[in-house]
């Protein structure tokens, strides 16, 4: 009897020994495999974010390509739009309905000629840029349409106000202006791509101070300058770089000190006011002040050959 009690104790206690190990094997097993999905599922959120990151920078080809096909014809358009203006202010050319109708056609053209290539981008800032550019000449073309009649038999000087206070002038301008915030807006997240020092993103509020405006990296002034400009809502025919340009140069050389201005609102209203900026002025400062700076290879940042 005792002899098969002993058997049968012990046949138990292997049993119970077999089954205990089977338990904390596959507890272990459990966890092991619990903790490869948390890490894999880690992982996966991982490359999604940096994916994300990835995807909303834009390359260089990115800007390139929109220079040549967006960005430069639309400029093309609207510098013989303004200088259609500067013209007349200057009584250098004689106002009559055909400058306008001519307009109107290079707005048509230009629009056509952009429409042509595929848009690369469906959404972001250069979809949105593009989709401004494209706004800004039908209504460009609408108020050249619209004040035909007004340029026969008036004075360049108000056929100028009456065409300002046009309201298509006036959204066409505001949207000349959006397409350039948005590219410059894109070329920040360019640079942020290259450097993470970089914001990829930034927009100007409030009274900016000089000191602040200094140590900021080249793209970020011209990203702020874009701002400026398009809260301004007046077309002009230098670009950011060549604003950003005027107001270190006026920083360097004291002049902001001794004019006792410390805001960039402040020195940029002083430039502007005076004519103290000019489309290109950017390329004569750039070797002295921005040798060293990270920008995109666009043309409007090289030097004109020749």
């Amino acid at each position: 009897m005792d002899k098969h009690l002993n058997r049968y104790q012990m046949l138990f206690t292997l049993g119970f020994i077999f089954m205990l190990a089977v338990a904390v094997g596959a507890f272990f097993t459990g966890v092991e495999i619990g903790s490869s999905r948390t890490e894999s599922r880690f992982e996966a959120k991982k490359l999604q974010a940096s994916s994300a990151k990835t995807t909303s920078a834009y390359s260089q080809q990115d800007l390139v390509s929109f220079y040549h096909t967006v960005f430069s014809p639309y400029r093309e358009f609207q510098s013989e739009w303004l200088e259609m203006e500067s013209r007349l202010e200057s009584r250098s050319a004689t106002l009559s309905t055909g400058m306008l109708e001519q307009l109107a056609d290079l707005a048509t053209k230009k629009r056509k000629e952009i429409e042509a290539v595929a848009n690369e981008h469906k959404s972001g800032l250069l979809a949105d840029s593009r989709a401004s550019y494209l706004a800004s000449l039908d209504n460009f073309n609408a108020a050249a349409k619209r004040q035909k009649t007004a340029a026969a038999g008036s004075s360049p000087d108000i056929f100028l106000v009456t065409l300002r206070a046009d309201k298509d002038y006036k959204k066409g301008s505001n949207l000349s202006l959006i397409g350039q915030n948005n590219y410059y807006g894109a070329m920040l997240s360019w640079a942020s791509s290259t450097n993470s020092d970089i914001p990829s993103r930034i927009e100007l509020s409030g009274v900016m101070s000089l000191k602040q405006w200094s140590s900021s990296p080249l793209t970020v002034k011209n990203k702020l300058v874009a701002d400026l400009l398009s809260k301004r809502g007046q077309m002009n025919a230098y670009l950011p770089q060549d604003l950003s340009g005027a107001v270190d140069q006026l920083i360097e050389s004291g002049e902001a000190e001794r004019l006792n201005l410390g805001s960039l609102q402040s020195a940029a209203e002083l430039l502007s006011g005076t004519g103290a900026v000019r489309s290109g002025d950017f390329w004569a400062i750039k070797p002295r002040l921005y040798s060293s700076e990270v920008l995109p290879q666009l043309p409007f940042f090289l030097p004109p050959e020749g």
